[in-house]
């Protein structure tokens, strides 16, 4: 009988499963002893949890650092890329972001590729979703500009982030779950990927000045591509959590049009 009973299922579980679950043991040994008792849930019941607690957490927080785990050069096929988001000052871990495509559109598309992201906390549970269709990495495009959706975790829509059409300077627009307008991020004239540090402005819709979006040049690397592995976001405190969550989405969707060189 302990033989049969030992035997594996029929079925292992998913990858998906396996790969969120090793990520939320790195997470939990970086957040300390807070989180030995914790125990991730299974992703079947992640649709159930709200991001109430993070949006609560958002309402204090005015800086987010976000680092890319370093990826090693060459043409490889890395489809899930992970982020730690820390606050600033104290830089304490927040959540850590994990970022979902394919090999075809990590090879063929680059910066533009489609993908979705998805937010853990310490415990384990999703907090947000990120969603990014495929689109054409070309300003002369006005058709088929960039976008960013978010989420909450029960795939309610937040709001979207979306690249309008300028001639000279980058611009994106942040919209509510209604499509209304909230705030507006501008660039300076073609901004460079390396070699410099870049700024983004955050504007209101009456032009009062928000906050930045940022990202610092580290240097090259002879073993890593280290363009893109440092960047956040800088804001007013009093800013609407579910604001700050768009700030956020916008911040990636910045990443991956302008810091990415891969």
């Amino acid at each position: 009988m302990s033989t049969v009973t030992s035997q594996p299922p029929p079925f292992a579980r998913l990858e998906r499963e396996k790969h969120i679950q090793m990520i939320f043991r790195a997470f939990q040994n970086s957040c300390g002893p807070s989180c030995e008792h914790q125990t991730p849930p299974d992703c079947e019941s992640d649709e159930q949890l709200s991001g109430s607690h993070f949006m609560s957490v958002l309402e204090t927080v005015s800086q987010i650092h976000i680092t890319a785990r370093p990826q090693l050069q060459g043409l490889q096929c890395v489809p899930r890329r992970i982020y730690s988001i820390s606050t600033g000052g104290s830089r304490s871990q927040l959540l850590v972001a994990v970022e979902d495509s394919s090999c075809v559109c990590l090879q063929c598309c680059g910066p533009a590729r489609a993908c979705s992201m998805q937010g853990f906390d310490c415990q384990g549970r999703q907090v947000f979703y990120f969603e990014r269709p495929l689109r054409v990495d070309a300003c002369c495009f006005g058709c088929c500009l960039m976008e960013m959706r978010a989420y909450t975790p029960q795939k309610h829509l937040i709001g979207t982030v979306c690249q309008r059409w300028s001639m000279f300077t980058p611009l994106l627009e942040v919209c509510d779950a209604e499509g209304a307008s909230v705030v507006r991020i501008q660039g300076s004239c073609c901004p460079c990927r390396c070699f410099s540090n870049q700024q983004f402005q955050i504007v209101s819709n009456i032009g009062e000045k928000m906050g930045t979006i940022w990202k610092k040049w580290p240097g090259f690397s002879d073993e890593h591509n280290m363009d893109h592995e440092y960047f956040g976001l800088d804001m007013l405190q009093s800013v609407e959590p579910h604001t700050k969550l768009l700030l956020l989405a916008a911040t990636f969707l910045l990443n991956h049009m302008y810091f990415e060189m891969s």
